[in-house]
């Protein structure tokens, strides 16, 4: 399951649970959403309670929507609590414009004041 929200001028992203192919349709139409009047939109990704893919099909469809919106948006923080987590941001990072970096899940405002910044 997932949550798209706004706080200020940051896209918040939530990831529940287990993530499943139908809740990446829907996140793409939340996000495309949000988007269309903000260009450039800084993302914090929340994946404090994300506990991975279904499977790897909805795996790679995951990557690939992380890298589209990676082009699309100027920096992208990623909020989580597991190793792989880390390794995910920093495998991602090459494939995106967007400039991404992970933060602990007690740094949340950290990464909130690290999106706002200049």
């Amino acid at each position: 399951m997932l949550s798209v929200d706004r706080r200020g001028k940051v896209l918040v992203i939530k990831l529940l649970g287990e993530l499943k192919e139908e809740h990446l349709d829907e996140a793409a139409q939340l996000v495309d959403e949000k988007l269309t009047d903000n260009e450039g939109l800084p993302i914090l990704l929340d994946m404090r309670r994300y506990e991975g893919a279904d499977n790897l099909p909805t795996l790679w469809r995951e990557f690939k929507l992380v890298t589209t919106y990676g082009d699309r948006v100027e920096k992208i923080a990623v909020i989580g609590a597991l190793d792989w987590q880390k390794l995910a941001t920093f495998l991602v990072s090459p494939f995106t414009k967007a400039k991404e970096k992970f933060f602990e899940p007690d740094e949340i405002d950290d990464a909130l004041r690290w999106l706002r910044a200049d």
